[in-house]
């Protein structure tokens, strides 16, 4: 790719493999797809007999423009928009940050059950609230719930962000997927 002019190539890839892994993934399933649709159509045509050679070649033509149109029709309705990620990071401290640290952070030092409350959502899906208590200092979930609702407070008020901790009543609370957490 330098040749191209795109420097740092392989530091690029690195960073989105997962990206790049569901792409090719979602191209394998549309190219699937679409010779379905292909196999389907052309199997119907063939059953018009005694057609003209002309028509014949109309009907393939057709099938075939009919097959890519309906195949990328299908992948429009399929791809996601990129989720544009805001990278924080946690550090030892219990630092919630994000660049430049010295104009964005959450001094989380006192708060050991927010620290902690963070650092077990990290990476995982949602997570009951009484999951969330054992796993940290927590005394109840009612005061797991008041924690959470003081972080996404604080978040939003020096991180300048939005809602830090997503919360379902039936399946618990989670990272939002906006935002991605590394430990430092």
């Amino acid at each position: 790719m330098k040749s191209v002019g795109i420097a740092d190539s392989d530091q690029i890839i690195k960073q989105n493999q997962p990206a790049i892994g569901l792409l090719t993934k979602e191209i394998i399933e549309t190219k699937l797809e679409v010779k379905g649709i292909r196999s389907l159509l052309e199997r119907r045509t063939s059953k018009f007999e005694g057609l003209t050679e002309y028509d014949q070649q109309f009907i393939n033509t057709f099938a075939k423009v009919a097959a890519i149109s309906f195949a990328e029709y299908f992948a429009q309705g399929k791809t996601k928009p990129v989720l544009k990620q805001t990278i924080l990071h946690l550090s030892a401290e219990a630092d919630l940050y994000r660049d430049p640290k010295s104009k964005y952070c959450y001094p989380m030092g006192k708060e050991l059950s927010r620290h902690q409350i963070i650092k077990y959502l990290i990476g995982k899906g949602y997570q009951a609230t009484s999951d969330i208590r054992m796993a940290t200092s927590a005394k109840s979930d009612s005061s797991v719930r008041s924690a959470i609702m003081k972080i996404n407070a604080k978040a939003k008020h020096d991180l300048k962000i939005g809602k830090l901790i997503e919360g379902r009543r039936t399946d618990g609370y989670r990272i939002n997927p906006k935002y991605r957490i590394f430990l430092k």
